[in-house]
């Protein structure tokens, strides 16, 4: 374990379903953010939480690197592979100077997701607005279920 690893954090982030599906698929090779930790995420895990209606941790993807850039650069270099429409990707980042960009490699869909009913029973968890941290509870638990 290297140093970096100790200060190393995996997360779970809710996406919307059409996108979340995309991610798994494959297809949709990046996730933007108005807010992320920056610095010391390259490795982690990002559990894909999709959204109403779906509501279950349907997978996870490694973040290879997280790109901090202003919006009209994050729309040069990465529309193609983000699956956003330019009127929503606007609005999304009206206000912002800086967004984020989650670069993801390594797509696991997991074979049986995890219901929100399975993990509030289990963990009291809460969807999270944008994204939280994955504590060990959290992973031994979606890695369990996969068994």
């Amino acid at each position: 374990m290297s140093n970096l690893d100790l200060f190393r954090h995996d997360f779970v982030v809710s996406i919307k379903p059409e996108y979340a599906t995309r991610i798994m698929s494959g297809e949709k090779t990046v996730e933007l953010r108005r807010r992320f930790p920056y610095g010391t995420v390259t490795g982690a895990r990002m559990y894909v939480y999709a959204s109403a209606p779906i509501q279950a941790v349907v997978g996870f993807a490694i973040i290879r690197i997280v790109d901090r850039i202003p919006p009209e650069e994050i729309w040069e270099k990465y529309s193609s592979v983000s699956f956003i429409k330019r009127d929503d990707f606007e609005a999304y980042y009206a206000g912002s100077e800086l967004g984020y960009v989650l670069v993801l490699d390594n797509v696991t869909s997991f074979k049986k997701p995890v219901p929100l009913a399975t993990l509030k029973e289990r963990l009291e968890f809460s969807p999270p607005q944008s994204f939280a941290y994955a504590d060990d509870k959290f992973k031994n638990l979606v890695h369990g279920l996969q068994a």
